[in-house]
Formats: C-alpha cells, structure tokens, sequence
C-alpha cells in the first residue's frame, strides 16, 4: 500500500472518530433537554475520541514530514541518510583542486550500498556507482557529473515514493539544494 493510500485511510478514520464524538455531542445535548440518561450518549463521545486518538497516534508512528510532505518512516531515514551521504561525499570536492578525502569516499560508497539495498532500480545503482568511480579512483573528480548522478538517483528515488509530478519537483530541489550546500567550515 502506498504512503498516500495510508495517509488517505488514516484521515478517514480521524473523520470518521471525529464526527462520531460530535454526533454524540450531540446527542448529549439533545438527552439533557429530554431529561433522560446521559451514559449511552457519553459512551459515543468517548468511543470517537479514542478513535480519532488511535488515528493521531498511528498518524504519529508511521510517517515524518520531508519538504512538508508526508512520506513512511523508513522512507524519511532514507532520505536523509542518501542526502547526508551524498553531501558529505560532496563536501571534500567543492573546492578546486582539493583531494577527495578518505571521508568523501566512504561516503560515496555509502550512497552506492543505499541504492543497492532500498531495492531501487538498477539505473540508480549504475549512477551511483558512476559518481562513486569518480570521486574514489579519480584525481580530479568531474564533480558535475557526480551532482547530475546524484540528481538523477534522487529524481528516480521520488518518483517510486509518489506519483504527483509537482511533489516530485518540491522533494527534489529540497534533496538537491541540502546535498549541494556548501560545506561548513569548523
């Protein structure tokens, strides 16, 4: 099932408690005009309550909020361990005529693990495995065609996590703006 399928079945449920504890507002209301027993009408409101409780809660425990859209968990911690890794493989090759650090080359095969075991398509790995060439057995890594690489597997990463080609865009330039940042100097 897919994140936005989720996401659409939860707020139904949190719908679904919430106009369940009101309809029992409501029927408080209306059995306190009547002079009758208040139970059966406090029992409703409690019961939408703890629905619309148990939909926050799995709200809560299954997703996080990437570039303000909501994808899985494990999909967030993907997200940003494939974007630090890429930054720091990045990080040491920013500036002209520098060698790649021992810590950019880690990172970079990093990256190339990620892709290989979050099950992504074998374009992705052939990227990532291009980018990590460059940046572990070159002098002088191409570092532009080590970000298009890496735009790329971000691009493909998105496009398996939703369909909306607009929150496409807005998680990638996100992706992309955080691994091209600058490196920060001590």
């Amino acid at each position: 099932m897919s994140a936005s399928t989720e996401i659409i079945l939860i707020e139904i449920v949190f719908s679904l408690g919430a106009l369940i504890a009101l309809g029992g507002l409501v029927g408080l209301i209306w059995t306190k005009r009547h002079h009758q027993a208040l139970r059966p009408a406090m029992t409703v409101i409690v019961c939408g309550v703890g629905i619309v409780i148990i939909a926050s809660l799995l709200n809560v425990l299954l997703f996080k909020s990437y570039a303000g859209v909501r994808v899985k968990k494990n999909q967030y911690y993907e997200i940003t361990s494939l974007t630090t890794n890429m930054h720091a493989s990045l990080a040491s090759s920013q500036a002209p005529n520098q060698p790649v650090t021992p810590q950019a080359k880690k990172a970079s095969r990093n990256v190339t693990y990620l892709i290989d075991h979050t099950g992504q398509p074998a374009r992705s790995k052939r990227w990532a495995q291009a980018a990590q060439t460059q940046l572990t057995r070159r002098k002088a890594p191409n570092v532009a065609l080590v970000k298009r690489n890496y735009q790329k597997i971000l691009h493909q990463y998105f496009q398996g996590i939703t369909s909306s080609a607009k929150t496409v865009t807005k998680l990638e330039t996100h992706a992309v703006d955080r691994v091209n940042q600058a490196p920060k100097t001590k």
